[in-house]
C-alpha cells in the first residue's frame, strides 16, 4: 500500500479503511472497486444475501490484479 497506516488531513485522521481503495470480488468478477472498507463490508453482505459466492474483500490493487 502506497500510503501509511494513517495520515493527517486537518484535524481529522484517516485510517486506509476509511479511505476509497478497497474492492469486493467474487469467484466470477470484481463485484466494486472504489468503496471505503465499510461500503464493502456492506456490499458483501447484500451480495451475499442474493447468493453471489466466493466473496472478500480485497484491495483495488489486488482486485486489479484479478482482472488482468
Amino acid at each position: 500500500m502506497k500510503e501509511a497506516t494513517e495520515k493527517k488531513e486537518g484535524d481529522s485522521v484517516l485510517s486506509e479503511l476509511e479511505l476509497p481503495l478497497w474492492s469486493v470480488v467474487s469467484f466470477d468478477a470484481c463485484e466494486a472497486s472504489g468503496l471505503t472498507y465499510a461500503a464493502a463490508v456492506k456490499l458483501l453482505a447484500e451480495k451475499e444475501a442474493a447468493g453471489v459466492y466466493g466473496l472478500c474483500v480485497v484491495t483495488d490493487e489486488a482486485s486489479g490484479r484479478l482482472r488482468s
